[in-house]
C-alpha cells in the first residue's frame, strides 16, 4: 500500500501532549492545582507555591513529601507514567488527587520544566531538566528531602494558548482561589503562597475552624455552626458528612463561600449545593446561598472521580441516598440550633394544640433575619412598616433629573427631556405610559400611586395599568449611575468621617486589586492592607452603617456576574452594584420614595429591563381587563 492510500497517521507524542494539555492545563491556576495535589498525594505536610508573572514567567511548587527516585524521575514527565494506580480494579477505588498520570506530561510539552527530587533515606537527590522537542536531562543535586517543581514560560511554544490569558491580575486571582479551596480540602497542612517577592499568607497547619478563621477572619467563623453527621450505608460501610454551614441571616447573593469536599478532593456538585440550600427551606430568600464549608467521605468504591481530566465533577453510585443525607445533616444541625421548626403534635387535643417555643424562635429568627435584609437597600429611601398593599393618593411632585443615553456602558449623551427620550426609544407598548406618566413631573404628580405587596408598584396609565418591580426598577438606576460615574469621571463617592478597616480572604484581595480603578471610579476611595483594604468613602447610594458589606457584596457579585454576564469590566462592575445596592422585595416605600423610584426609573436610558435582561415593567390594557371581566367593548 502506498503512502498515498493512507490518510490515518499516529500523532506524534508531543502533539498528542499538547491536546490532552488543552484538557488538563488551560491557566497557570491549572497547573498550580495539578502541582499541589501530586504534593499532597506524595505526603507532604508543608507546600510553598511561589507565582512570578502571574504564572507565565514561573511556577515554583516546594514540597517535603516522599520524594522520587532516579528511576522515577525519568519516567514521571512521560504520558501514563504514575504510581497511584497499576490495575483496572484500581480505578474502582481511588483514594488519591492524581490518577491519569497526564498532569505533568502535559506540562512538560507546553513548558521548561525542571523537577529536583530527594527520597528522605537518600545521600542526594535527583534534577531533571525537561523542554518539548528536547530529550530530558538527569544529574545529581544536592538539596533537602522533597521536590521542588518550577515550570518556566508556559505556553511559550503554543502562541495561540498564550494570547487567550487574561492579565496579570486576573490569573493570580484564579490561583489565589483556588490555593484557598486546597487549603481548606487540607487543614492539616501548611500552604504558603508568594506573589513575586511578597508573601500573600503562611497558613499553619491547623483545625478546619481556624483555618477558616485564617482565610476569612474571625468574625466569618464565628457566624458559623458545626456539621457532624454519620449514617450507616448498604454493605457496612459509612457516609460521614463533616464542616460548617452558616446562620441563615449571613446568607449571600452568590455561592462564593460555597465550598465542597469529597474525600478530600475539591469538587463541585449541583445535587449536593441543592441538598444544602433547600435544607433551610423558609429561612432564606429564594435567591439568597448560605455559605457553608462541608466535607463528605465515604468508600471510595462507591463514588466514581474518573469523569473528567480536571476531576472536580463526581459520580455516586446512589445520588439519592447522597441527597437525602447530606439534606438530614444540614437540617439537623439548624434544628440544633433552634433555627428549624420542630412540630409536635398534642394527640389530647387536636382541635387545639399545644403552642411550641421552639416555633416562635424560628418566627423571631426569621423576622430578625427579614430586618438584616432590608437594611441593604440603598440609602436614597428610608423605610417604615406598613400593610402589604396600601394605597397613596399622589400630592407632592418630583424634581426633573437629567437624562443619560448609554450604549455598550459607554455614555453618549445627556439631556433633561424625559419627554425626547420615550420618541427615541420608540416602544409602542409603553405609549399609554408615556402620554399620561412620564412626560412631565406635572403628569407623573397626578397619577394614583400604590405599593402591592411591598413588592410592585401600581399605577394607573391611560389605558389601563402597570406594574413596575421595585427592585428591578431601582437596580435598573443604580446601574446606569454606576456607569455615568466610572465613565465620565462623575463624583458618586462619598467622604467617611472615620476610615473602615476590613479583613478580605486573599481570593477577594486579588480581585479588589484587579478592579480597584474602576471601583474607585464607582465611589469607593479604597486603599489595599496586607490583612484586606481601608475604605474612606462609599457611593452616596450606599447606606450608612453598610459600608463594609457593600463592598464585600460588590465583590462577591462582579465575580458570580462575570462568569455568566461577558461584557466589559465597567458594565459588569455596574451590574454587580446595581443589584446588591438596590431596594429589595419585602421594603416598604412611602409616596414620595414611590415618586422618586418612578421618576428617576423613567429618566434611564432603558427603562423596561434591568441590567440582567429581566423586564421591569408590566402594562395591561384596560381591554384586557374588560375581557377577563366579561365586559362588552
Amino acid at each position: 500500500m502506498s503512502n498515498t492510500d493512507k490518510e490515518i497517521h499516529i500523532l506524534p507524542d508531543v502533539i498528542a501532549n499538547q491536546i490532552a494539555a488543552g484538557e488538563v492545563v488551560q491557566r497557570p491556576e491549572s497547573v498550580v492545582k495539578e502541582l499541589v495535589e501530586n504534593s499532597l498525594d506524595a505526603g507532604a505536610s508543608e507546600i510553598i507555591v511561589i507565582v512570578r508573572g502571574a504564572g507565565k514567567q514561573l511556577l515554583h511548587v516546594i514540597d517535603n513529601g516522599k520524594g522520587m527516585s532516579r528511576a522515577d524521575i525519568e519516567l514521571a514527565p512521560q504520558r501514563h507514567a504514575t504510581s497511584k494506580i497499576t490495575t483496572a480494579e484500581d480505578l474502582a477505588r481511588i483514594t488519591t488527587l492524581g490518577f491519569r498520570g497526564e498532569a505533568l506530561a502535559s506540562i512538560c510539552s507546553v513548558a521548561q520544566v525542571e523537577i529536583r527530587t530527594r527520597r528522605h533515606h537518600d545521600e542526594h537527590g535527583w534534577r531533571l531538566l525537561s523542554e518539548p522537542l528536547q530529550p530530558p536531562i538527569i544529574e545529581p543535586c544536592s538539596m533537602q528531602p522533597g521536590t521542588h517543581i518550577l515550570v518556566r514560560n508556559l505556553f511559550y511554544n503554543v502562541p495561540a494558548r498564550r494570547k487567550f490569558l487574561r492579565s496579570d491580575l486576573t490569573e493570580f486571582r484564579h490561583i489565589a482561589d483556588t490555593m484557598m479551596r486546597l487549603a481548606l480540602s487540607r487543614p492539616d497542612v501548611r500552604f504558603v503562597l508568594y506573589d513575586d517577592d511578597t508573601l500573600q499568607y503562611d497558613l499553619a497547619a491547623t483545625s478546619l475552624y481556624q483555618r477558616i478563621a485564617d482565610i476569612f477572619g474571625r468574625h466569618f467563623a464565628e457566624t458559623l455552626m458545626r456539621v457532624d453527621h454519620a449514617e450507616p450505608l448498604a454493605h457496612g460501610s459509612e457516609l460521614r458528612i463533616t464542616g460548617y454551614i452558616g446562620q441563615p441571616q449571613f446568607a449571600k447573593r452568590s455561592k462564593s463561600e460555597q465550598f465542597l469536599t469529597m474525600n478530600g478532593r475539591v469538587i463541585s456538585s449541583r445535587q449536593i449545593s441543592h441538598a444544602v440550600i433547600s435544607a433551610y427551606e423558609h429561612l432564606l430568600d429564594q435567591s439568597n446561598y448560605p455559605p457553608f464549608i462541608l466535607n463528605i467521605a465515604l468508600d471510595p468504591e462507591r463514588v466514581d472521580v474518573n469523569i473528567h481530566p480536571q476531576k472536580h465533577e463526581v459520580k455516586f453510585d446512589d445520588d439519592r441516598t447522597i441527597y437525602t443525607a447530606v439534606r438530614r445533616a444540614v437540617a439537623g444541625t439548624l434544628s440544633l440550633h433552634n433555627l428549624a421548626p420542630s412540630v409536635q403534635f398534642d394527640t389530647a387535643n387536636t382541635q387545639a394544640p399545644q403552642h411550641d417555643h421552639v416555633h416562635e424562635r424560628i418566627v423571631l429568627s426569621s423576622r430578625r433575619f427579614e430586618q438584616h435584609d432590608m437594611h441593604r437597600a440603598s440609602p436614597s429611601f428610608s423605610y417604615r412598616q406598613q400593610s402589604p398593599i396600601f394605597f397613596h393618593p399622589l400630592r407632592p411632585s418630583v424634581h426633573e433629573q437629567s437624562t443619560a443615553h448609554f450604549k455598550d456602558g459607554t455614555l453618549l449623551e445627556q439631556g433633561t427631556s424625559t419627554q425626547a427620550l420615550f420618541k427615541t426609544t420608540n416602544i409602542p407598548s409603553m405609549h399609554s405610559i408615556e402620554q399620561q406618566t412620564v412626560s412631565s413631573a406635572q403628569s407623573l404628580a397626578s397619577t394614583p400611586l400604590w405599593q402591592l405587596h411591598a413588592k410592585y408598584i401600581v399605577m394607573s396609565t391611560a389605558d389601563g395599568i402597570a406594574l413596575i418591580d421595585q427592585h428591578a426598577a431601582h437596580e435598573r438606576i443604580l446601574y446606569e449611575r454606576a456607569l455615568k460615574a466610572m465613565n465620565e469621571g462623575w463624583n458618586y463617592g462619598q467622604d467617611l468621617l472615620f476610615p473602615i478597616h476590613i479583613h478580605l480572604p486573599h481570593h477577594d484581595r486579588a480581585l479588589l486589586q484587579e478592579l480597584l480603578d474602576d471601583i474607585r471610579r464607582l465611589g469607593f476611595d479604597v486603599l489595599p492592607t496586607p490583612e484586606g483594604a481601608e475604605i474612606r468613602s462609599v457611593p452616596a447610594d450606599v447606606r450608612t452603617g453598610q459600608e463594609e458589606e457593600s463592598l464585600r457584596d460588590l465583590l462577591e457579585q462582579y465575580r458570580s456576574l462575570s462568569e455568566v454576564r461577558h461584557t466589559s469590566i465597567r458594565d459588569n462592575l455596574a451590574a454587580s452594584f446595581g443589584c446588591r445596592a438596590a431596594i429589595r422585595s419585602g421594603d416598604s416605600l412611602t409616596l414620595e420614595e414611590m415618586q422618586r423610584l418612578v421618576h428617576d426609573l423613567y429618566t434611564t436610558h432603558m427603562p423596561y429591563t434591568c441590567p440582567h435582561g429581566r423586564p421591569i415593567i408590566l402594562e395591561i390594557s384596560l381591554e384586557e381587563l374588560d375581557r377577563r371581566f366579561g365586559r362588552s367593548s
